[in-house]
């Protein structure tokens, strides 16, 4: 078959296309980092590579949620923690009240420190987690109790509204976890911590030495509630950090494999450029010595 001058300049300049778009391929690499820029790259790892950043999203946002979750429950047990010491250091003045050594005006004396650990235990209930109450239930934008007051001093104390409902927040796939603490566990029921230091206070004031006595059963009986309510909230943050541990461990993993799918190799990528580069050269100078006219000039 006779090769004309056009079939020539054709064949070339469709090979030099070729060339230049492969040099493009790894120039775009080269810039972006990544060797998946366009859907025919590597149709299996693209598929792979949106998989796993989905994956990686998902996780993402349980990490936000164990996160959030931890915070909350680590504030409700310091929360926790300080009101069992001041149940440990009424009990303490419960005692010395008790005392026959003790008169009223002492007793008296008494009961106004009682006083100011009540309204510290009312203190402690409204405590705020970034903005919501963290013992209120589901009812987080107001404080969860509220007292009656005669003279400035707690005469009882209520709910406000219903501080018995969990929040709960996803924190792996199909794991859900309550990372609230409902005020009523601590604050409410027959045994609570508002009830008990009033009935102390009230005593102590009246100077009713036996019912003194009898209060220290239910001052020990609220610290060991209160322990076991923190110790709940121990053995879920034990939880929440044994997944997030998981989590991160699954992230590098899925990190590793996305970057091997999607980074470019930097050196084999410049050592091919500059082949690539080398064979478009030789190609052009080819042309010109085969093809009689210059190719730029039968181009124009």
């Amino acid at each position: 078959m006779r090769v004309t001058t056009g079939m020539a300049v054709s064949n070339l300049v469709r090979n030099l296309d070729r060339s230049f778009g492969r040099m493009a391929r790894f120039q775009q690499g080269l810039s972006s980092g990544s060797r998946l820029n366009t859907l025919s790259d590597d149709p299996a790892a693209i598929e792979r590579s949106l998989s796993l950043r989905s994956e990686l999203r998902n996780i993402e946002q349980f990490q936000k949620n164990i996160d959030d979750g931890t915070g909350w429950l680590e504030l409700s047990e310091a929360t926790l923690s300080e009101l069992e010491t001041l149940f440990v250091e009424a009990r303490g003045l419960a005692v010395q009240g008790a005392s026959d050594t003790y008169d009223a005006q002492q007793r008296g004396s008494l009961a106004e420190q009682i006083d100011q650990f009540l309204e510290h235990a009312v203190s402690l209930s409204e405590s705020r987690y970034r903005g919501r109450y963290i013992f209120a239930g589901t009812q987080t934008g107001d404080p969860p109790y509220d007292g009656a007051r005669a003279e400035g001093k707690i005469l009882s104390m209520g709910a406000v509204g219903d501080a018995t409902g969990s929040i709960e927040r996803e924190v792996a796939d199909g794991i859900i976890m309550q990372v609230n603490v409902p005020g009523d566990s601590v604050y409410e029921g027959s045994l609570n911590a508002f009830d008990v230091l009033i009935d102390l206070r009230d005593a102590l004031a009246d100077n009713e030495v036996n019912e003194v006595r009898s209060s220290l059963t239910s001052l020990a009986d609220m610290r060991e509630k209160i322990s076991s309510v923190r110790g709940e909230i121990g053995a879920r943050v034990n939880r929440m950090e044994l997944t997030r541990n998981v989590l991160d461990r699954v992230t590098v993993e899925m990190t590793t494999i996305l970057s091997e799918d999607e980074d470019v190799d930097l050196t084999s990528t410049i050592v091919n450029l500059q082949q690539e580069q080398d064979v478009f050269q030789a190609a052009l100078a080819s042309g010109n010595s085969v093809i009689p006219q210059s190719l730029m000039d039968f181009i124009g």
